[in-house]
């Protein structure tokens, strides 16, 4: 028996996903809830390898992702704007949580978690603009994957780095271990952009740190004067 789309009657083929005239998914919804749900978090995550895959280069590779996406090597990895999203959906849920815990102002914590995703959707292509700015050969597209893949690295970091910076108060110990993640950040970063432009050390040097100082301005100013 020959499967038709539930939308537009064309002919399905046995192992389409998708309808080729009207791109609906081929997926049906008339099935158990729990294997739906398994399906549904199979496809968001990439739990089929390729979720671990890009997670191990992006954390332990720094800027290879970026440049393997520029150079078209894509099918591989996570999609960078899905595993952006993925990422700061979680570090935002638990930066809430750690925050409605520390603050007895119920409805500011709220009013935060609500500003704080708002405001980095529109800065890190922000970042993407300014490393164009001093990378005038390279493409805005590959510099906002760039900015993606920075950015995902950084909430992980703050995800650890979080919930020590509210009890380091109780003891020095918790100041002790955020050390060694501002030191892989401050690595990772100027790595990341050697491995992405291939510029000589120095000049990867000054226009890192040009821009990482450009973007945390523009940070610091957003989040005091508008947040």
């Amino acid at each position: 028996m020959t499967d038709l789309c539930t939308n537009c009657d064309a002919t399905l083929k046995k192992d389409d996903k998708f309808c080729s005239q009207c791109g609906q998914n081929t997926q049906s919804f008339q099935r158990p809830f729990f294997p739906f749900l398994k399906n549904s978090l199979h496809e968001l995550f990439d739990i089929d390898g390729r979720l671990s895959l890009t997670l191990k280069t992006m954390i332990s590779c720094p800027g290879k992702l970026s440049s393997e996406f520029a150079q078209g090597k894509r099918a591989k990895y996570t999609p960078p704007l899905r595993l952006y999203l993925v990422i700061s959906v979680i570090f935002f849920l638990l930066f809430s949580t750690i925050e409605g815990i520390a603050n007895s102002d119920k409805l500011q914590s709220q009013t935060n978690f609500d500003l704080y995703p708002k405001a980095m959707f529109v800065l890190f292509p922000f970042f993407a603009f300014v490393v164009s700015w001093f990378y005038r050969k390279s493409y805005y597209l590959n510099n906002l994957v760039f900015s993606m893949h920075i950015h995902s690295v950084a909430y992980l970091l703050l995800a650890i780095v979080g919930p020590l910076e509210k009890i380091e108060q109780s003891h020095q110990l918790f100041l002790i271990l955020q050390i060694p993640a501002a030191i892989y950040f401050i690595w990772y970063f100027f790595i990341a952009f050697k491995t992405m432009f291939q510029e000589a050390w120095q000049l990867t040097l000054l226009k890192s740190a040009a821009i990482y100082f450009i973007y945390m301005a523009t940070l610091g100013f957003v989040f005091d004067q508008l947040l």
